[in-house]
């Protein structure tokens, strides 16, 4: 009996301890699990960005994200120029369909594409010589009250600043010497030795501007034709339209005027458009980008409602040689030249480009302050539109242009 409750007291104290630590080791294990599940509910607040702002109750946290360096307006300007230029001949083109709207519109009201003053429509000029500080809004407005048919205009004459005078244009059926009297009505006796009057015969006056377009469309013509040599391909080809541009030049001007001439001149000078662009894509891209210069520009004008005299057709006619001038420098530097990159090519003949058309604008400019003739002011103020359109138009449509016909070379060439 000894023996067996012996055995029994030993198996009892074994069970106990077997069960202590049974229990010692579940107490470890949940102690580790609770230990676990702390960690892991404390991890994710270790791992927040250090960069929070944390609300008053400390509840509530934003996450701040690094702000993105913003590039130098002039750098993200030039990457628009490099990279989306394709967009930007939406500019260009959209002037350019505005710019025929508007001289639709100027040809259905006034019947021509232009408005012109005497010196090319015909009419009559007076010239006033005073010493009084006359407004020419109130004379304009008063002598167009007194004849409303006569299309009246006053301008101001001036020396060294002053106004020594005033100049009225009227058209043909204006009479010098009721407006002489009616203006001593009003602004006092005007003595037949202070006044002089000038005459301009409608069909002359015509003439001289039909003979004008002519000589700028053949203008166009020999223009092409020059830089076709320059640019284009095929010897006889090349021959050829230059056969086709002198017949169309003596069309206009050899002999005597014929409509049946003229027309077809006219077929000559589309014939050779179409020539241009089947055989060399720069050559018709000058012809029109100083056909859309001369267009946009004439637009502004009528804007403006400047009446265009001779003077202003010298100055279209300047407009067109600065235009064909940067044009010219333009694609040169882009197809002759093969140094370089693309992009490198075009801001090399843009730096030259500009600083001729900004030395330009700032003599015009200089001349359009300080010049007191009206002739003189007309001529400055045609050119400053011109160049600042031709600027738009070589840089933006041209070059975008021609930088899409390399691409095509190029991708064609690989292929």
């Amino acid at each position: 009996m000894g023996e067996e409750e012996h055995l029994k007291t030993t198996e009892e104290s074994t069970e106990m301890h077997n069960s202590t630590e049974e229990h010692t080791e579940h107490q470890e294990t949940e102690h580790k699990t609770e230990e676990t599940e702390h960690k892991v509910e404390e991890k994710p607040q270790e791992e927040k960005p250090k960069h929070s702002n944390e609300s008053e109750n400390g509840l509530e946290k934003t996450k701040v994200f690094p702000k993105k360096e913003r590039k130098p307006f002039k750098q993200r300007i030039k990457d628009i120029y490099i990279d989306d230029y394709k967009k930007l001949l939406i500019i260009p083109f959209t002037i350019l369909i505005l710019a025929l709207i508007l001289t639709s519109i100027q040809i259905a009201t006034t019947g021509d594409f232009v408005d012109k003053d005497v010196s090319l429509k015909g009419g009559i000029t007076i010239t006033i010589n005073s010493d009084d500080q006359l407004n020419l809004e109130e004379v304009e407005n008063f002598l167009k009250n007194k004849f409303p048919d006569a299309d009246i205009a006053a301008r101001s004459l001036k020396q060294v600043g002053k106004q020594v005078g005033i100049v009225i244009d009227g058209s043909e059926n204006l009479d010098a010497e009721e407006v002489i009297q009616e203006l001593s009505k009003e602004i006092g006796e005007i003595k037949e030795e202070d006044y002089s009057v000038a005459a301009m015969g409608s069909s002359l006056g015509s003439t001289f501007f039909k003979e004008t377009l002519k000589a700028i469309y053949i203008s166009f013509l020999f223009m092409g034709i020059v830089i076709f040599w320059y640019f284009g391909d095929g010897t006889k080809t090349k021959l050829i339209t230059s056969l086709l541009t002198v017949i169309a030049a003596t069309l206009m001007f050899a002999g005597t005027s014929s409509i049946i001439k003229d027309i077809l001149a006219y077929i000559i000078g589309i014939t050779l458009i179409v020539t241009y662009i089947k055989n060399s894509t720069p050559s018709f891209m000058v012809i029109l980008n100083v056909f859309s210069d001369i267009l946009v520009t004439l637009a502004i004008v009528n804007l403006f409602n400047i009446k265009l005299s001779t003077a202003g057709i010298a100055a279209f006619l300047m407009i067109i040689g600065y235009s064909v001038d940067t044009n010219i420098l333009l694609s040169t530097k882009l197809l002759k030249r093969k140094e370089g990159s693309t992009t490198e090519r075009l801001f090399s003949a843009m730096k030259t480009g500009m600083t001729m058309s900004f030395t330009t604008l700032a003599a015009v400019t200089i001349a359009l302050i300080f010049s007191q003739s009206a002739t003189i002011k007309q001529i400055m103020v045609i050119l400053l539109i011109g160049l600042l359109v031709d600027m738009l138009y070589t840089w933006i449509q041209n070059a975008g242009i021609l930088r899409y016909y390399l691409e095509k070379k190029k991708y064609k060439n690989e292929f």
